[in-house]
């Protein structure tokens, strides 16, 4: 692959004003707290946060670590992977000990609505970061386009998800989040084949029409996820149990750009060309030939 200059200091300005924007949006419509006298009495577990917070930036370190040229087998990556371990099982530790005053109440995954709605969402974390990583490069490397060409040819799948949401949210109160979710996965999976198969001249309509539905295959998967732990969690645990889905979800993110990092970089290294290297072997992890 070809070297590109390293734009990541100029791009990382955009995050300036999307985020004094949202500062002043949560000032305007965030509501205030309650009173002093109003809020519950129930300390802030500090030794499960210095335990879990931890935890979770050492693994997610060991994920990025072994995406970029480490992989999983350095020594690096295992001893953060093992100080991971040892840092989630102290804090389980420390959950049991404390019980309901806990960070995040290890009981939350007794519900398997709840266990449910984690799993899925982690998985959806997977995917969509894998393709926030790879779809770009993909235009970058094998179409030749420009770092902002590139993020503005992803933009439908925003737009997808921006405008699913809502209808999925709505129709998940009438007909269940076990609908709706499969639904949302089974148009993603049709969506994610067109770049299995795509090269350098396939149609970029295409591709954006494929980010699109993918976008609103997000959007019937997150919102009745969501909506369903809303429900099913007693409102005293919902914040616990919003918490752990998003420190999931990006756990999710950080092992799926891991993933196809390597792959990406093992099929580089193989001396594959940029248009190879972006799609599955022949014959596919088998190594018989393809019947494509």
């Amino acid at each position: 692959m070809r070297a590109r200059r390293d734009t990541s200091c100029d791009t990382s300005l955009v995050n300036i004003p999307i985020g004094v924007l949202a500062f002043a949006l949560s000032l305007r419509i965030v509501p205030a707290d309650p009173p002093k006298s109003e809020r519950s009495a129930t300390p802030l577990d500090f030794v499960g946060l210095a335990l879990l917070g931890p935890a979770f930036a050492v693994l997610t370190f060991a994920l990025s670590r072994a995406g970029e040229d480490a992989g999983f087998g350095s020594a690096p990556v295992i001893v953060a992977r093992v100080l991971g371990a040892v840092l989630l099982v102290g804090y389980g530790a420390q959950a049991v000990r404390v019980g309901a005053k806990a960070l995040i109440g290890l009981g939350l995954f007794r519900s398997r609505s709840f266990s449910a709605s984690v799993t899925v969402m982690g998985l959806t974390g997977v995917m969509l970061f894998s393709m926030l990583f790879l779809v770009p490069l993909y235009q970058q490397e094998v179409r030749g386009h420009g770092v902002l060409a590139a993020g503005l040819l992803l933009a439908p799948l925003g737009v997808g998800s921006f405008l699913a949401m809502p209808v999925a949210g709505r129709l998940s109160h009438k007909v269940g989040a076990k609908r709706l979710a499969p639904l949302g996965a089974f148009v993603i999976a049709v969506s994610s084949l067109a770049y299995t198969q795509a090269g350098a001249t396939t149609s970029e309509v295409l591709l954006g029409a494929c980010a699109f539905t993918t976008g609103v295959g997000l959007g019937f998967i997150g919102a009745p996820t969501m909506d369903s732990l809303d429900r099913t969690l007693p409102g005293e645990s919902v914040a616990q149990g919003t918490s752990a889905l998003y420190i999931i979800n990006q756990l999710g993110a950080s092992l799926g750009i891991a993933v196809v990092a390597l792959l990406l970089q093992r099929q580089a290294d193989s001396g594959h060309s940029p248009v190879e290297s972006f799609r599955p072997p022949p014959g596919g992890c088998s190594g018989r030939p393809s019947p494509c």
